[in-house]
């Protein structure tokens, strides 16, 4: 009888021990796991485009592209299957075409340090601007009030501007002038795509909140495609495996159990990748393609945002 009950006992124990270790693996599909957020704000930045002479390395030609105060919505969803786990997905776009500015410099002469040809053109449009980013944070130290982790994930941001009339100093000065008002004389558009790695920190006291992220990837592809509208010609550039690095700050307070109002801080920078360019005669048809280091591609962009989080 006694060898009854105490096997009985031993099943018992071991039963609830397999269930509380097989529970522990079940994903959470409650609705307080999830939780999704929706803000408002704004996108400054600047991205660059070179090119390069192939046999020396000297900078032939450098544009520079700004964004200013271009009005976005970001949108953000995450889950927590596991309390040591947290899934998300994130993105902003622009909500219309915004502010831009471009100049376009050239050094044509080898023995000359500084530019012989520049173009400025304030009225430039920024088309479009968007980014989508798909990441899993692993926490690895928690504590009541905090959580810090690694994270891992995959982000694609585009950007896309046409610059209208404007001036002109060629050859040193020798001529200057403008384009006709409210002509496309360049469009520019750049994507970048990249895996990254990163750590996350989360810290609540009370009912206020604050987290912090940092990205780093070693493995950048850029691709930007420029269309010389007045002189017909198109280039299109590709780079592989330069480096980028972001972060990004959030601090909000819970105006209910489930509601959080938060303002937010990101910083981006895709370091200057460099590859081959392909130029097109739109006129013939004819294309040419330069290998090497022909072209350089870079950005570095920051957004501001405020909005309203909810979980479930």
């Amino acid at each position: 009888m006694k060898k009854h009950i105490i096997a009985v006992m031993i099943i018992t124990v071991f039963s609830e021990s397999v269930y509380a270790e097989s529970t522990l693996f079940i994903p959470d599909f409650s609705p307080d796991s999830v939780t999704t957020s929706l803000s408002a704000g704004v996108l400054n930045g600047k991205s660059r485009e070179l090119v390069y002479d192939t046999d020396t390395g000297r900078k032939l030609s450098q544009l520079d592209w700004k964004i200013k105060n271009v009005a976005i919505l970001q949108g953000d969803l995450s889950w927590d299957p596991y309390s040591f786990v947290t899934l998300n997905a994130r993105g902003w776009t622009s909500l219309a075409s915004g502010s831009g500015h471009l100049v376009d410099r050239d050094w044509m002469n080898s023995e000359q340090s500084g530019w012989t040809d520049r173009s400025i053109h304030p009225d430039t449009s920024v088309n479009h601007a968007n980014e989508y980013d798909l990441n899993v944070k692993g926490w690895l130290l928690q504590g009541d009030n905090f959580k810090a982790g690694v994270t891992a994930g995959y982000q694609e941001t585009r950007f896309s501007w046409t610059a209208r009339g404007g001036s002109y100093s060629y050859d040193n000065g020798q001529y200057i002038g403008n384009f006709p008002p409210g002509k496309r004389v360049i469009g520019y558009s750049q994507r970048f795509e990249m895996p990254y790695i990163g750590l996350a920190g989360h810290y609540r006291i009370n009912d206020f909140e604050g987290n912090v992220m940092f990205k780093y990837s070693d493995w950048v592809h850029a691709h930007d495609n420029d269309e010389h509208y007045m002189r017909k010609l198109t280039f299109r550039e590709k780079t592989g495996n330069s480096r980028y690095y972001g972060a990004s700050v959030n601090a909000g307070y819970y105006i209910t159990k489930n509601a959080k109002i938060f303002a937010e801080f990101a910083y981006s920078k895709y370091e200057e990748g460099k590859g081959g360019t392909q130029i097109i005669d739109k006129t013939s048809g004819d294309s040419e393609y330069f290998g090497g280091d022909a072209a350089g591609i870079a950005n570095n962009n920051y957004t501001v945002t405020a909005g309203l989080q909810y979980r479930f």
